[in-house]
């Protein structure tokens, strides 16, 4: 856990939001808590990579593993519509893991809990 970085930032919409700071090594620790309890979840995430494997889900096991934009595009791909836009992955990952893990802080529907809108000057 040591070589898991304490915090990502996400600065894929920095031209109207501050970058997202996002508490990385925090969410794996959590996650880690989460299947303590549970030999059958213990036993299908046996491997350390296993786990990283729910956000970065189309990638190998790696500790560098790619951006979400070198998949996502901007904002969706015509061609497959099944496969988000950046935006649109980062929402549904974010989202959808705090709903599952009963997350209220920041409240995720919040907009402002993690973009902060950048000062005009």
């Amino acid at each position: 856990v040591a070589d898991i970085p304490e915090e990502v930032i996400i600065k894929a919409m920095s031209k109207t939001y501050e970058p997202v700071k996002f508490p990385h090594r925090k969410v794996v620790q959590k996650l880690i808590a989460n299947i303590a309890d549970n030999q059958l979840a213990r036993s299908f995430h046996r491997d350390k990579g296993t786990l990283c494997m729910g956000c970065h889900h189309n990638s190998p096991a790696a500790k560098n593993p790619p951006r979400c934009g070198s998949c996502h595009g901007k904002p969706f791909e015509a061609k497959n519509m099944s496969k988000p836009g950046l935006m649109g992955a980062y929402h549904q990952q974010c989202l959808g893991c705090h709903d599952a893990m009963g997350i209220v802080k920041p409240n995720n529907r919040d907009c402002t809990g993690c973009h902060i809108e950048k000062k005009q000057w």
